[in-house]
């Protein structure tokens, strides 16, 4: 679940997440390692997760996110907006890691 600032917890195409302070993260190759500082939990995220981690900025909605992994990667937008949605609300999101913002 991720949380919404203000307001109830919910995802859609719209949404609008931002990576949280306290998540150290660095880009090796294609992939990214994240460490919550908090739980001294450590991720490993593949090529295109990783491209989703680093677009999380509070700015691109995930529909926006998606179409451009379109560019990315051999993956048309449904596909990659469903992927995003999933891997939003993967257990590294309950780990308050992300955060909804507007």
């Amino acid at each position: 679940m991720v949380k919404k600032a203000g307001g109830a917890p919910g995802l859609g195409p719209l949404s609008r997440l931002r990576r949280v302070e306290g998540v150290a993260w660095r880009v090796i190759g294609e992939e990214a390692v994240l460490v919550n500082v908090r739980s001294d939990e450590v991720m490993h995220l593949n090529s295109a997760a990783s491209f989703l981690w680093s677009s999380l900025d509070g700015r691109a909605s995930l529909e926006e996110i998606a179409l451009s992994m379109t560019g990315q990667y051999d993956v048309d937008a449904d596909t990659a907006l469903s992927r995003s949605t999933v891997i939003s609300r993967s257990p590294a999101s309950t780990c308050d890691l992300v955060m909804m913002t507007g």
